[in-house]
């Protein structure tokens, strides 16, 4: 018997493919830094190039993750659940750090962390993960 996936699941489903797409665009971009004359200056290149690779990496995590949640495996639900969660975290962390005032990253991952979890835990997704 084949169980059809909840419109809310499908929706955090392609919000993270997109969010890991993103993800992996900016950790190629973030290599390429590498040959910036300011970069090459400074001498952390190899910085550079070591944090643009932990995005393509992190990227494709969340990408794998979105296709676990797709298949409807809890294990994948959960994970994507502290991800998402730990990405907010992380922004309160760089608000504080930063000391700049600069709300949005906060508030955009906020949403995104509503938009994402919400669906998988509440209502017709829950029902969906629960018959896993």
């Amino acid at each position: 018997m084949t169980v059809k996936r909840p419109g809310g699941v499908t929706f955090a489903v392609v919000l993270m493919y997109i969010g890991g797409i993103i993800q992996i665009a900016l950790g190629v971009l973030t290599i390429f830094l590498r040959y910036a004359p300011d970069v090459a200056a400074d001498g952390t290149t190899f910085a550079v190039s070591l944090t643009g690779a932990g995005m393509v990496l992190f990227g494709l995590f969340v990408v794998a993750l979105a296709s676990g949640v797709a298949r409807g495996s809890r294990v994948s639900r959960l994970s994507a659940t502290v991800v998402v969660a730990l990405g907010l975290v992380l922004m309160l962390a760089d608000l504080i750090v930063t000391d700049d005032g600069d709300w949005s990253g906060v508030a955009i991952q906020g949403v995104v962390v509503a938009c994402v979890v919400l669906p998988l835990w509440t209502g017709a997704g829950r029902r969906y993960f629960a018959r896993r």
